[in-house]
Parts: structure tokens; sequence; C-alpha cells
């Protein structure tokens, strides 16, 4: 009794952990594929162009990312402080928001640097990869004001 009870019950948790991973298995891709699979539908040398280029845009943008973490220290700062200063805040939110658009530009510039070396049909595998949502909403859409 006791040894068909534990081999239903590890039955049970291999269903489970089976069915938890089919589910969570490309969670918030929607239909797209993953861009390294995308990417291995372009030619060699552009998918290294891609690459590359995507890689000095990075490197172009991480004094951006550098002063977006520290904007968003001293807004958390002045949410946090003793008294608010709503001017204070509002400049800060202001700056935050202009850095985040310089690094989204930059990023921008690089894909159509990228586009230009491409033909048609290697932008529309490229159209597949980049985002082309020009704003981002925090958890996946959250509106705060239901």
């Amino acid at each position: 009794m006791k040894k068909s009870l534990s081999v239903l019950v590890t039955v049970i948790v291999v269903i489970s952990l089976c069915s938890m991973a089919s589910a969570f298995e490309g969670k918030g891709r929607g239909d797209r594929a993953p861009k390294h699979e995308l990417l291995s539908q372009l030619p060699a040398d552009k998918a290294l162009l891609f690459r590359q280029t995507m890689k000095e845009t990075r490197e172009k943008t991480a004094e951006n990312r550098e002063q977006i973490k520290n904007l968003k220290k001293e807004i958390r700062d002045v949410l946090t402080a003793p008294i608010f200063d709503e001017e204070m805040f509002l400049e800060k939110m202001n700056n935050l928001r202009m850095v985040r658009q310089k690094e989204r530009q930059t990023m921008v510039e690089g894909f159509a640097q990228v586009a230009q070396q491409f033909t048609q049909e290697e932008r529309k595998i490229l159209a597949e990869i980049i985002p082309l949502k020009l704003r981002h909403h925090g958890r996946h859409g959250t509106r705060w004001d239901k």
C-alpha cells in the first residue's frame, strides 16, 4: 500500500513538473522565435555584422546606463526624503526620460546602419529581431490607474 502510494505521488510530481516546464517554454515571446534562431537564418557575414554593430552600440550607451542607474537612485532618494521636493523630482524624472531617449536613439541608429547593408529578405528577419516598440511599459504593461 505504501509503495503504491509513493509511486502514485512520484508520478503526479513528475507530471506536474513536466507540465510546468512546457507552460513556461518561450514565455513572453508570443509567436516570435528567439533572437539566436532568427540570426541563424541570416548569412554568417550578416549575422556577424549585426552582432558587431549591436555590441558597438551597447558600448556607446554604457555611459547612459550608468546615468540611468544614478538617476534612479537620486529619484528614490527624493521620493523617500523626509520632505518631498516636487521640483527636484520632476527635474530628475525629466533627466531620466532624456537619457533613455538618447539611449533609444543610439540603438535606432545602430539598427539603421545595419539595415542599410541588408537585402529586403534579410531586413524581414531583422524586423523580427529588433524591438519596434518605442515605449516599454514596466511590469509588462501593468496599469496603475485601474
